[in-house]
């Protein structure tokens, strides 16, 4: 039996799911939700004002957010109802597995053992006895061709039940690779600034808090990431001087890694974005940052 946690949260994703009782309408670009104001207004300042007060938007029950950032509107109307967002999918290498053990996935033929190989790499005692023959004997004669095709084919008899054919079909690094890409979290670091600054924009402080975390635990994680210098200009483009939710986050990850600011694409991140340049500035010259 589900706890009522569970239950509770289920009951919101089907609302949202299937739009059953929606009053409110959140329209960005060709996106249109359908959402609930007694869900939304409860979470937001911003949502209940236009709500309660004497707006169009209360009165056509429709509010458009077209100006924003697709991707973080998304994310924002997702959190309404599961208090997540980007919530981690099934992963390449799982979703690789379940392709190849789906009865309905066709299955990757091997590949047939090629027809001529060379016999210097089987441990055969037919072939022992005839190198030993050759060696009293004298040279053996170079067999014909259909010769050849004849001892190859006894050849291939005579070696062991091993699965070369494998080896063959695929290179063994490749594998290595792609289960190391799959290990790889995205870090998201850009989308992280761009949900924690729309939810300071309509002011939605679980969401905010949580974008915050998000950034954190990420950018931790991926500071050599290419997304570091576009996520710093956006947590220091899209947000006020006086909020050092991102920033603080930013400055700390150039501390303890200070071998970022050697980067040419942090290098122009920098250049393009003063606030980060002379907050990086202070902290270099041992001045306090966060007072300011």
């Amino acid at each position: 039996m589900d706890s009522p946690q569970v239950e509770l949260m289920s009951a919101l994703a089907t609302l949202f799911e299937c739009g059953k009782y929606s009053d409110l309408t959140i329209v960005c670009g060709t996106k249109r939700y359908s959402v609930h104001r007694a869900i939304v207004c409860s979470r937001s300042e911003f949502f209940d004002g236009a709500c309660r007060n004497p707006f169009k938007e209360s009165e056509s029950g429709v509010i458009d957010l077209t100006e924003d950032d697709p991707e973080a509107v998304e994310h924002m109307v997702n959190y309404f109802y599961h208090l997540d967002y980007l919530s981690k999918s099934l992963s390449r290498r799982s979703s690789q597995r379940s392709r190849r053990n789906s009865p309905l996935s066709p299955r990757r033929p091997a590949q047939t053992r090629p027809k001529k190989f060379s016999l210097a790499m089987v441990e055969d005692p037919l072939m022992a006895m005839a190198a030993a023959a050759g060696a009293a004997d004298g040279p053996l004669t170079p067999p014909t061709e259909d010769a050849t095709d004849e001892m190859d084919a006894d050849a291939s008899t005579k070696l062991p039940d091993t699965p070369m054919a494998d080896q063959h079909d695929e290179n063994p690094f490749d594998a290595l690779t792609a289960d190391a890409e799959a290990d790889i979290e995205k870090p998201h670091l850009v989308t992280h600034a761009k949900v924690y600054a729309i939810a300071e924009k309509y002011g939605i402080p679980g969401l905010k808090s949580l974008a915050r975390k998000k950034f954190a635990h990420q950018i931790e994680m991926h500071f050599a990431s290419p997304e570091l210098p576009e996520a710093c200009q956006e947590a220091y483009e899209t947000t006020v001087d006086s909020d050092r939710g991102l920033r603080d986050v930013v400055i700390q990850t150039f501390r303890a890694h200070p071998e970022i600011s050697l980067r040419k694409d942090v290098e122009l991140a920098m250049r393009e974005t003063p606030g980060l340049s002379f907050e990086l500035f202070r902290m270099a010259s041992g001045l306090p940052v966060s007072s300011l």
